[in-house]
């Protein structure tokens, strides 16, 4: 295996230059410069070059589909960044309003201190105890890491606990998600209704957009969203008449960004749902304005969004 050797920004722009990507005077040799210098090459060459390769040549090597240009690039890796504000901001609305209403059914019907008792969550379920306890786990070590946080140390040394509702502000979407997972069928129930679904479609949900918030927390690659454990199927997937494949999985709103989008409709309330989608059609429009080597349909079928998507509003 080749040895990666620290390169020069010069040495990384005759690279791209040898795989076919069009750098043609010295503005843009000096723009391409730039551009790794602030993004790094590892993050916007290899994080965002896929769709503008081409087969490789004889040697192997990949090559750029003719007419690439960095500024094309550039562009896929900021229009990812627009999708990551988009949907981050989004979530943070569904996370606010999930972590309400759990707050309010579990403390309705257990108190509101009482979330580190172990009978108090459904022990009937598969694995319960090494999933209980986990869970229990998890929400010491999230105080323990928290103890500094005003809201929280007023609550310790006042009166020796942290209300749920307080505890809601540093506890992760990933926690509250299994949180509901693990609530007893009664007290899940009565959080589902309020978004019209069965409570294990809601724990399908949010477990789908928990790992979706993770991604755009930590900066990843969005657009190209993919991930082994499906949204449910919904009316929604049909109402787009999407396909299916050889073994019967719908093509797109399965496993890619459009789930997301079909999760949030479900989650948001229809204005902010409708917001949303408006948003992200607006950032696919300046992101086309600057497509040459690219079209909209390769754009759209990477982020596993249908020619249709927009009927789903």
């Amino acid at each position: 295996m080749e040895e990666k050797t620290f390169k020069t920004l010069d040495e990384l722009v005759e690279i791209l230059i040898a795989r076919g990507i069009e750098i043609s005077d010295a503005s843009e040799y000096s723009y391409a410069k730039r551009v790794l210098e602030k993004n790094g090459y590892y993050n916007l060459i290899n994080g965002y070059s896929k769709l503008f390769l081409d087969v490789p040549d004889i040697s192997g090597q990949p090559k750029y589909r003719s007419k690439t240009t960095l500024r094309e690039i550039q562009a896929l890796y900021q229009f990812d960044r627009v999708l990551r504000n988009i949907f981050f901001r989004y979530i943070l609305e569904v996370e606010t309003n999930i972590k309400s209403l759990i707050s309010y059914y579990f403390s309705e019907a257990h108190g509101h201190k009482n979330f580190l008792i172990y009978s108090n969550f459904n022990t009937a379920l598969k694995d319960s105890n090494s999933k209980i306890t986990s869970l229990i786990a998890e929400i010491q070590r999230q105080i323990s890491s928290k103890s500094a946080d005003p809201s929280i140390a007023h609550y310790l040394s006042k009166h020796g606990y942290i209300p749920l509702w307080v505890l809601n502000n540093i506890l992760t979407l990933g926690t509250i998600s299994k949180f509901y997972s693990l609530m007893l069928p009664n007290e899940r129930q009565k959080v589902s209704k309020h978004f019209n679904m069965m409570d294990n479609e809601l724990e399908n949900c949010l477990l789908y957009i928990s790992n979706v918030r993770n991604f755009c927390a930590h900066g990843n690659r969005l657009y190209c969203f993919r991930t082994k454990h499906p949204l449910s199927n919904t009316d929604y997937h049909k109402q787009l008449s999407i396909p299916t494949n050889a073994s019967g999985e719908y093509t797109y709103g399965k496993r890619d960004l459009f789930a997301c989008v079909i999760a949030l409709k479900r989650l948001l309330s229809h204005n902010d749902y409708k917001r949303m989608a408006k948003e992200i059609f607006r950032a696919i429009g300046t992101f086309e304005k600057k497509l040459s080597v690219l079209t909209r349909e390769d754009v759209l079928k990477e982020m596993g969004f249908p020619s249709n998507w927009r009927l789903l509003g």
